[in-house]
């Protein structure tokens, strides 16, 4: 007999999630743990039908023990820095030479 409980997560995948992009088999979790699979769009996606995760999608998933919980949730709220990658401009700009430096800095600093 077992007194811990089991405890569901839900976690919504943020646009610099470390997770966006990726197999939801590739997530490391804990032994305690397991993703049971994805809401998107009002729809679940099972783990067995091996979705990639996007922005706006929301991981389920659930701790074996509710006293694991905590640290699963942790896990699968794991984010890049906002700036993770190279700033791309979806703007047109006659200035497309600047560096990233530059063009923040510029945003940033008008006069």
């Amino acid at each position: 007999m077992s007194f811990a409980e089991p405890k569901l997560i839900q976690v919504a995948i943020l646009f610099n999630s470390s997770y966006c992009g990726m197999a939801l088999k590739d997530i490391q979790l804990l032994n305690s743990g397991q993703c049971l699979g994805l809401a998107r769009k009002g729809r679940v996606i099972l783990a067995s039908e091996n979705p990639v995760i996007y922005y706006g999608d929301c991981i389920l998933a659930v701790a074996l023990n509710s006293a694991n919980a905590p640290e699963l949730y942790v896990t699968l709220k794991k984010t890049h820095p906002v700036l993770w990658t190279s700033f791309r401009s979806p703007f047109p700009s006659s200035e497309a030479y600047l560096s990233n430096e530059d063009f923040l800095a510029q945003l940033c600093c008008k006069d």
